[in-house]
């Protein structure tokens, strides 16, 4: 009845929604003034400034460079020689209508022209447009300033793991790995660099950046073009966006709230369809091994009260062995020796309220019949001298399906149709879609440069295509990690990627909130993780209290999903005890037992486009600390969510917006006023989380704490597995170091010995 109620509720929401923002009609739209001498112009949309430009601030600057591009994994150094930088210091109004305005810049001797014309875009579907043009010969970069105020916050970007205020920072636009680590003075960051050419990252890197941004003054300005830019928020008056190429379009739009523009950028980008009902039934737990041994840890979750919605078997397509341990055969079709009578487990499963789900990428390997067939029709992406593009993935090689070809486009489509829908299938992860190197050629002859931000927009395009020609939208769920601007009107689901399995700030448990948010902010709405994150190293392990603080805070996101990591083995699983499945089960009853609340989010993010994690600023834009606030969030409009992210913890601090607002502890029951820091216990299995009193779902949230209450301590990890890689560490730094010292006493013992002779 409760969930009823809610929904009839969103309706008459939507009904009332204004169509229009405060302003007046009469105030929308461009404004362009300049002064009575032509040196200084100003350009104000809907009320707000949004260039300023004068002699010695020119708003437009054109210029050209040199760019190399270095690719290792998915991993991009990239460096960038600017040859010339020519400020267009002159500026002359051409045109100066209603519905356009054609500006003219240009520099002090008349070299460079470039025409700036801002328009409503009608048959587009656009709000209002920039759009630079005439760019002179020879130019290949063009910079624009946009105005900023100093106390300005601006968010998006895309998917930002370090940094939810992008004021302060530059931040390139250009799909790759995140990295290990993130963060230049991390030691595990510069390892990996040193082995993975920049596979350590940096603070910047992501798998899915969008030029997209969202500022405080409630506006948001959107680049279209894919061409690799670079958006500089580190000046206190203007934000400088560097493009490389065509610079497309800007388009903008404000609102009378943040809801109001996430509705009008999500009515520009796309938006997603609700999840498939049977998400919300428990976990998608993430197994492997073969049918048996997929179907005991099945029986073993159920058995300690764990809610399980679908069986995750990433290794359908059987198993590759190679110097870096257990990979997957990357040839997309059932491996019967592995999963024999999965076909049958699959349908049987599925009526017993258990769906199973699988793994795909874009990548074929050299061994495999689909990489042979993909190779002879020439379906993948091409060298320079014709021939497929081979890349290392880490012990073996892969060719790449060229969905600029719409014959392999095609051909790929059947492929899964075949393969996977109609195997029964109810979902699956899309990986990767950032390894394109950039002497890469294409069938569509376009530059490398330009399809590589494009080609994860076109992966997630072919996937949703897939789902949608088999009549299964409602049914079938795809999560991706990589994307790029469009990806938000084909992708069902994002997941934040390979983070590490520790509580390291800027690639761990942390940096998926900001992530969740940024995203949200840049117009996609469906976001989550791996339960437990993925990364595994000599030097980062994965403890039950990790694991299980990444399963509470997943309790209170759209979808929770359980992933082993990258060496199975060798990570504390849900299934390595009794005990932890048994908390993990209550985390899971927890997730079902929200899921009315959790819907009428999904629902409303597929209809307005306002996104299920949101930051405190869309409900308390009154609120300065709300602004700044980027490890907490609203999940929804009722529940503040403030998870815990280090370990060996039992009180975490939480900010609780809104000074007129009462909020309401979870677990306790005490009740707070709004505008203030508090400390509270939280304990593993109790994540800080807090509900409006006044919330219509206040009972719903008030019988959480006795429906489910704490089980027994979880075992402090340092008794457990942390002792046991503790032991590990210990013994590799120990072996390090000796073999260092063996190192250099032979180096010394030569050196003498050279002497001596």
């Amino acid at each position: 009845m409760q969930e009823v109620f809610q929904h009839v509720l969103l309706i008459v929401t939507l009904a009332l929604v204004a169509p229009t923002s405060s302003l007046d009609l009469q105030d929308r739209g461009f404004k362009v003034t300049q002064s009575t001498d032509g040196s200084s112009l100003e350009v104000m949309f809907d009320g707000l400034t949004i260039m300023h430009h004068d002699r010695e601030h020119p708003a437009i600057s054109v210029g050209s460079g040199v760019t190399t591009f270095k690719e290792t994994y998915g991993n991009f150094l990239i460096t960038d020689t600017i040859l010339q930088k020519v400020d267009l210091v002159n500026v002359e109004v051409a045109q100066k209508g209603k519905d356009k305005h054609v500006l003219t810049f240009s520099a002090r001797k008349g070299a460079y022209k470039t025409e700036v014309t801002l328009s409503y875009d009608d048959k587009k579907g656009l709000d209002h447009v920039i759009t630079l043009s005439s760019l002179p010969k020879g130019v290949n970069r063009t910079w624009v300033r946009l105005y900023a105020e100093r106390e300005e916050h601006v968010y998006g970007g895309g998917e930002q793991f370090s940094h939810f205020d992008l004021r302060g920072h530059s931040f390139p636009m250009w799909v790759r790995e995140q990295g290990v680590g993130r963060q230049k003075w991390d030691l595990i960051t510069h390892v990996v660099d040193q082995a993975h050419g920049g596979g350590g990252g940096d603070y910047h890197t992501t798998y899915w950046p969008q030029p997209t941004v969202v500022s405080s003054r409630r506006y948001f300005c959107h680049f279209t073009t894919t061409n690799y830019m670079v958006m500089d928020f580190g000046h206190p008056d203007h934000h400088e966006i560097q493009v490389w190429g065509d610079p497309g379009q800007i388009v903008l739009d404000s609102g009378h709230d943040f809801s109001d523009v996430s509705k009008k950028l999500s009515g520009v980008l796309g938006r997603q369809p609700p999840l498939p009902e049977w998400v919300y039934d428990g976990a998608i737990l993430g197994v492997q091994g073969g049918t048996e041994t997929v179907l005991e840890h099945l029986q073993q979750a159920e058995k300690n009260g764990v809610k399980v919605s679908a069986l995750w078997i990433q290794d359908w397509v059987g198993k590759l062995y190679t110097y870096l341990g257990k990979r997957l055969y990357w040839d997309w079709a059932w491996d019967e020796s592995q999963y024999p009578g999965l076909d049958n487990v699959i349908k049987e499963y599925k009526s017993k309220g258990v769906r199973f789900l699988a793994y795909i990428n874009p990548h074929f390997i050299v061994e495999g019949p689909m990489f042979k067939e993909a190779n002879l029709k020439g379906y993948l992406i091409t060298n320079s001298s014709g021939q497929s593009y081979l890349q290392d993935f880490g012990g073996f090689y892969c060719g790449t399906v060229d969905l600029t070809n719409l014959e392999a486009y095609q051909w790929f489509k059947g492929v899964m149709k075949r393969n996977m829908v109609d195997l029964g299938f109810s979902g699956w992860m899309a990986d990767f879609g950032e390894y394109l190197a950039t002497d890469m050629v294409y069938h569509s002859g376009e530059s490398a440069e330009t399809v590589h931000n494009l080609y994860p927009v076109l992966w997630a395009r072919l996937n949703r295509e897939v789902v949608e020609e088999a009549g299964k939208l409602d049914e079938i769920t795809i999560w991706m990690r990589a994307g790029y601007s469009g990806s938000e009107n084909y992708t069902l689901l994002a997941w934040a990627g390979d983070q590490t399995v520790d509580t390291r700030i800027h690639d761990g448990l942390a940096s998926v909130i900001p992530a969740a948010l940024s995203l949200a902010v840049s117009g996609f709405g469906l976001h989550h993780y791996d339960i437990g994150g993925y990364i595994t190293l000599p030097t980062i392990y994965r403890t039950e209290e990790v694991l299980l603080r990444y399963a509470e805070a997943a309790v209170f996101t759209p979808v929770m999903r359980t992933h082993e990591g990258n060496r199975p083995d060798d990570s504390w699983q849900v299934f390595s005890s009794a005990d932890t499945l048994r908390q993990f089960g209550r985390l899971t009853r927890m997730y079902v037992y929200l899921a009315g609340y959790t819907k009428q989010l999904v629902r409303e993010n597929s209809i307005l486009g306002i996104p299920v994690q949101r930051p405190l600023f869309f409900h308390y834009p009154d609120d300065p600390r709300a602004f700044t606030e980027q490890y907490q969030y609203m999940y929804g409009p009722d529940l503040l969510v403030a998870p815990v992210y280090h370990e060996e913890v039992d009180t975490w601090d939480a900010y609780l917006p809104g000074e007129t607002e009462e909020w309401v502890h979870l677990w306790t029951g005490v009740s707070y006023s709004g505008g203030q820091v508090i400390s509270v216990s939280a304990p593993v299995g109790e994540p800080p989380v807090f509900y409006r009193a006044a919330s219509t779902w206040a009972n719903v949230f008030r019988k959480i704490p006795t429906e489910f209450p704490r089980l027994l301590d979880v075992t402090p990890p340092t008794s457990r597995w942390g002792l046991l890689w503790h032991l590990r560490v210990t013994a590799v730094l120990l072996a390090v170091v000796v073999g260092s010292f063996l190192a250099c006493s032979c180096v010394l013992y030569r050196n003498k010995k050279s002497k001596t002779s």
